[in-house]
């Protein structure tokens, strides 16, 4: 691979910058990352989390790029901020996800606390905490039969199943960060977990997926980190850096 060509990285940050699955950010993904930006390679944060939340990570991680929040729905700095896709659709989702709350909830499923502040993407959380691609499955069959699922999208990240407009995407949203850095899909890393970093690790240049990353994400990478979560972002962090110097 040629990791020398490499000049922006797009991280997924659940699961990939993480300690495995859980919220603990991994110690050594942090040093990895700080390391990239202190050698020119600008570090993306893509995210299915809000844009305060996306934001807040950005602040203490110490990345310089606009990051990606909501999956791909809108890209944004301290300053300013762009959604990828219109109001009325972003109305339409949220209608949608309300609507397939209220049949999900009598089994334990519940709204994600960040819901008041997600403008187009939004998470319904599942009762035992994880979040498989069958429930993304059974949710697109409820909403089909509500009449609900007509520019609709519903992906599972391990955390949750996000319902948002169809035409996000966490590849979109770093498309449009990475243009408005100066540089070209063919210059940057993507590396994932989950479904929801499909779209994102296949319009990179190299789409990278963790060891421990779902298998549906595995089949679409080009490289399978030896590392899981957070030492695998480590890991490919270490060989970009490793190619600058050789």
């Amino acid at each position: 691979m040629e990791f020398a060509e490499i000049r922006v990285v797009a991280a997924d940050v659940d699961g990939t910058l993480t300690e495995g699955i859980s919220f603990l950010l991994d110690i050594d993904a942090i040093r990895a990352l700080r390391e990239l930006e202190k050698n020119g390679i600008k570090v993306i944060l893509v995210s299915g989390n809000s844009r305060p939340i996306t934001l807040a990570l950005k602040r203490y991680l110490g990345t310089g790029a606009p990051v990606v929040f909501e999956n791909g729905c809108g890209i944004s700095d301290f300053m300013w901020e762009e959604l990828v896709i219109g109001e009325e659709m972003c109305n339409k989702s949220k209608e949608a996800a309300d609507m397939l709350l209220k049949v999900l909830a009598v089994k334990g499923w519940r709204p994600s606390w960040q819901n008041p502040w997600r403008r187009c993407d939004f998470a319904l959380n599942a009762p035992g905490g994880k979040v498989s691609e069958e429930d993304a499955k059974k949710a697109i069959e409820i909403l089909k039969e509500l009449g609900l699922l007509d520019g609709i999208e519903v992906i599972a990240s391990r955390h949750a199943i996000h319902v948002m407009p169809e035409k996000c995407g966490k590849g979109k949203g770093v498309e449009r960060v990475v243009q408005k850095l100066g540089y070209s899909m063919n210059e940057v890393l993507a590396i994932g977990d989950a479904e929801n970093d499909i779209d994102m690790i296949k319009r990179a240049r190299i789409g990278v997926a963790v060891a421990d990353a779902q298998e549906v994400l595995k089949k679409e990478a080009d490289i399978i980190a030896p590392e899981p979560a957070g030492k695998g972002f480590a890991w490919i962090a270490k060989k970009i850096l490793e190619s600058r110097h050789s």
